[in-house]
């Protein structure tokens, strides 16, 4: 985390600040030459805020399947108009793109070394994060989105994934099977090998497809059915129903692969097999000696399974594999017998090998270690998430103990006191009850944006490339609110309190409709909706924090600037609290009460004016 700090900080801070320094150099050479009334300085806020609906709806429609990322470094451009001197003007331009020639072209360098040194084979850019294949000591691995999809050598696992998983299907059944994931290193030739009457592959990302397609000869790409499609959006409107389903994804390092380890995602699956069907996959594990750390993960997982399965089969390996059944009750010796009547043809996967992952002593051990009480994990509590960053943690850290149950009475704890804190420093004058009005609406804002980020990649898929789109409408709903509200002429003190309700009203339906949002269809709407609802709240609010400022007698030339400075202040409390303690470690539902709670707070504390 802290490295990701840091690097955020070198590569987004240059930009952010020169964004800032040159709001602030425009804003007031506007009022030294356009003296207005206090009412139009929200109109700053407004047409900044249309510049970023125009550069959303600009990113999601034209940029969004880039490959380096540094080539942005050129947008300060857009800013040059606003330079009168033509020597500044000519000396600027250089600078931005001289860094940007720096910067574009040392790319390769930088992931070179972020990769290893291996040597970089391709780096395509997709709508779902870059796709980037490399090679190092003639192993070619291939990621997307940071993570490790497959390597060239994954062969003799994906035998013993693929042989052991079919196993448990009837043997001679023209089966129904579905694919989900990246199908890299072999897996579909390991499943032709079943004669399935059907097989569908679903991937989301329409590049790594067709690398999986080009691949294969004709004579097998025939027998595939390619599906490109988030796999929960498919689930969900599919109606076909499968013999085996078979997944094969990344560990959940991130939220947006955690979706698909959660019970409601398990559930999905169960609904798409047929009576006698199974779910299998692989999560990251150890055989014979299993950590506390990873019990923990494991058991997240497997719990999950359970709640979603009348009956699961673990099988310890490295990458322990879990197979599920609604009504096949699955043993060691249905998959051995059926193993060895299917006979398939393989390289390194053998009925010895079969009998030694399926070792009784070893699944007793494994079974035993499991441990039920730990919570399932969830779409909206994600447990498994959290404790595998953990299990990367014990890498560098092996004395690292982290109990949930004291950091969250902590976080509750810490919350207390800074709205116990927050309320007293409101009482000290009315400057700095306006000045504390601005940074809880820039953390509001921010946290609810961020809460929609996350369930929109959960429940709708493609955050990345639809990410602009949501900016976009909050900046949109931003600009309108404030040239609306700015039409108000007869201002009242307790205005600003109205702002804070229909905020708590918003996330407190937010919070009683969440799951039910996650079934619909047209979720997307809905997430867009209320991107659009969060920015027209927080540019409402703009003009009454202007008035207000002024009221207390703020320098008419730095009242936009500070409402500036102080929003974003609050933004970037509200980004690291949200991202950091309350969405991971006190799950969705309860971020979203404490927003509810703090706005419902300062409602009352404005109420009086």
């Amino acid at each position: 985390m802290g490295l990701t700090l840091f690097l955020s900080l070198i590569l987004i801070a240059p930009i952010a600040f020169t964004v800032g320094i040159a709001f602030r150099h425009f804003v007031r050479e506007y009022i030294k030459n356009n003296p207005v009334q206090n009412n139009a300085y929200a109109k700053f806020f407004a047409f900044e805020a249309a510049g970023f609906f125009l550069g959303g709806v600009f990113f999601t429609l034209y940029l969004k399947n880039y490959a380096n990322p540094l080539v942005f470094s050129l947008l300060p451009l857009l800013l040059l108009p606003g330079i009168k001197k033509i020597r500044q003007k000519v000396f600027t331009t250089a600078i931005i793109i001289g860094v940007t020639i720096i910067s574009t072209f040392s790319f390769d360098s930088i992931l070179k070394k972020e990769l290893d040194n291996a040597d970089i084979l391709f780096n395509l850019g997709t709508g779902y994060g870059p796709v980037i294949a490399a090679q190092k000591a003639q192993t070619t691995m291939l990621f997307s989105g940071g993570s490790l999809l497959a390597t060239s050598e994954d062969r003799s696992a994906n035998e013993e994934f693929i042989h052991a998983s079919l196993s448990a299907v009837s043997p001679g059944l023209k089966k129904d099977i579905l694919f989900i994931g990246s199908a890299l290193s072999g897996q579909i030739e390991e499943i032709i090998k079943y004669n399935p009457a059907q097989l569908d592959l679903l991937q989301i990302n329409p590049i790594i497809s067709k690398i999986s397609q080009a691949g294969l000869n004709s004579r097998i790409k025939d027998k595939v059915n390619f599906i490109t499609d988030d796999p929960r959006l498919f689930l969900k409107k599919t109606g076909k129903k499968y013999d085996a389903i078979l997944m094969n994804m990344p560990a959940p390092a991130n939220l947006g692969l955690n979706r698909y380890f959660t019970e409601e995602f398990f559930k999905l699956i169960a609904l798409r097999l047929k009576k006698s069907g199974i779910f299998s996959f692989t999560i990251p594990s150890k055989r014979e000696i299993l950590s506390p750390q990873f019990v923990k993960f494991n058991s997240s997982i497997t719990n999950a399974v359970n709640n979603a399965f009348a009956n699961s089969f673990i099988i310890p390996s490295d990458s322990m594999i879990v197979i599920a059944s609604g009504d096949k009750k699955i043993t060691a010796d249905y998959l051995l017998n059926n193993f060895s009547e299917e006979n398939p043809d393989t390289h390194f996967f053998t009925i010895y090998h079969l009998k030694d992952l399926l070792n009784p002593s070893m699944r007793d051990y494994t079974e035993t270690m499991l441990d039920n009480k730990i919570a399932a994990n969830t779409d909206l509590a994600p447990v498994a998430f959290l404790n595998y960053l953990i299990l990367e943690q014990t890498k560098f850290y092996p004395g690292i103990k982290i109990e949930f149950n004291k950091i969250h009475r902590s976080i509750i704890t810490l919350l207390c006191l800074c709205g116990i804190i927050l309320i007293t420093i409101s009482f000290v004058s009315k400057r700095v009850l306006g000045l504390l009005n601005i940074v809880v609406l820039g953390f509001s804002s921010i946290s609810l944006t961020s809460i929609i980020f996350v369930l929109f990649q959960l429940y709708c898929g493609a955050l990345f490339w639809k990410l602009g789109m949501l900016i976009a409408l909050f900046m949109g709903g931003l600009s309108i609110g404030a040239f609306c509200v700015n039409r108000i002429k007869n201002y009242r003190a307790n205005y600003i309190s109205r702002i804070y309700l229909f905020w708590m009203l918003t996330v407190f339906i937010l919070f009683l409709k969440i799951e039910a949002i996650g079934r619909l269809n047209y979720a997307d709407f809905i997430f867009y909706l209320l991107a659009l609802i969060c920015g027209l709240l927080t540019g409402a609010a703009y003009p009454l924090l202007t008035r207000i400022l002024s009221k207390n007698k703020f320098e008419t030339e730095n009242i936009p600037t500070t409402i500036y400075s102080m929003d974003l202040a609050g933004a970037f409390l509200g980004t690291l609290v949200c991202g950091i303690l309350l969405i991971p470690f006190l799950g969705i539902p309860h971020t979203i009460l404490t927003l509810v709670l703090l706005n419902a707070v300062f409602a009352l504390r404005n109420l009086g004016g």
